[in-house]
């Protein structure tokens, strides 16, 4: 397969997207060709390098904005027959819901793991600013003379300080683990696009 034939199969397997980000796409990976090339490979060690088509159709796609490919995959590939129109306004009742409890679930795990990320925050958050107003009132009562309670919030201010710094370096990889949780539930997403788009 020589490199016009193998850009011409990526372009035919990214069908459906802009013509800007087809050249866009097509136009780094010619260059990435013409680098391997001129590196001393021949044009197929070249291709080999760079990967099969479908390799590199898969990534332009995975690179590509969630709402193009939304829109690509959606976008009918042919005019479509009366009959066909028929049926969709026909099936409207059944598919709109259908797609609106789609677009629910992936919308609530969003707000589940955001609402999670929020939780451990304000909890770590709580015994540090509560050890610290435990803290300031103890002092406030050892200046007072109030003694054994004053000691007592001192008491109560270390233990609130100390849980807060042991959970925080566990919050925080808790915290970070969510974030690519939310991260790899999008790519998940993604991918079924690109899955569809591919068939």
């Amino acid at each position: 397969m020589n490199r016009q034939e193998y850009l011409d199969e990526i372009k035919e397997k990214l069908l459906g997207l802009s013509e800007e980000d087809i050249d866009k796409a097509l136009e780094f990976y010619m260059e990435a060709l013409d680098d391997r090339i001129d590196d001393g490979l021949t044009e197929e060690q070249a291709i080999n390098a760079v990967g099969t088509a479908d390799e590199v159709a898969e990534q332009i796609l995975m690179d590509t904005p969630l709402p193009k490919l939304v829109s690509a995959t959606v976008k009918p590939k042919r005019d479509m027959k009366a009959w066909e129109i028929v049926l969709l306004i026909l099936g409207a009742p059944l598919w709109i819901p259908l797609l609106i409890a789609l677009f629910s679930i992936a919308f609530s795990v969003v707000c589940v793991i955001f609402s999670l990320i929020l939780v451990v925050i304000a909890v770590v958050f709580s015994f540090i600013v509560g050890g610290i107003a435990a803290l300031i009132a103890g002092l406030v009562g050892i200046i007072a003379g109030d003694g054994i309670i004053a000691l007592a919030k001192l008491g109560a201010a270390l233990i609130l300080i100390g849980v807060g710094a042991l959970l925080f370096l566990p919050c925080k990889s808790l915290v970070l683990w969510l974030i690519e949780l939310c991260g790899r539930f999008f790519k998940w997403i993604k991918k079924q696009f690109v899955k569809r788009k591919n068939k």
